[in-house]
């Protein structure tokens, strides 16, 4: 069974390596525990039943962690970048009538209110969301 474990183990990280997302490194984690399993000459069960908890326990406890490590990395680009934003009203921005735009970062962008509110001229708002290439915003109490 050592082989076994080895080779998985091996085979795990291979796979992850050749891999940008962490798909597959808790069994590896678990592939680990369970050749220390068999280097203790525990039987083929609970060798299996090792690497079934190892790597469902390494999962759950730091599937968070890699989430959040993974998110730090990632750099908001293009239209992702705008939201959080703030713009300047350009053109009174009514739902009811479907007109409205903004000014950001130097480009005209038609936009609606998120509550569906108007929103007058020379109005500083903030990016909620985009939906197609009209930016949802919200007003900013001054």
């Amino acid at each position: 069974m050592e082989i076994l474990w080895t080779a998985l183990l091996v085979g795990f990280l291979v796979l992850e390596a050749s891999t940008t997302q962490f798909i597959c490194i808790w069994f590896a984690g678990g592939s680990l525990f369970a050749l220390i399993g068999a280097l203790l000459d525990l039987s083929t069960p609970v060798q299996i039943s090792i690497f079934i908890v190892a790597s469902a326990l390494l999962l759950v406890f730091t599937k968070k962690i890699v989430d959040k490590l993974k998110s730090k990395d990632k750099e908001k680009t293009n239209i992702d970048a705008l939201i959080g934003q703030m713009a300047i009203v350009t053109d009174d921005i009514s739902n009811i009538e479907a007109k409205g735009s903004v000014k950001l970062r130097g480009m005209e962008w038609s936009a609606r209110s998120s509550d569906g509110s108007s929103i007058e001229k020379d109005s500083y708002v903030t990016v909620k969301e985009i939906d197609g290439v009209k930016l949802i915003v919200d007003k900013i109490s001054r």
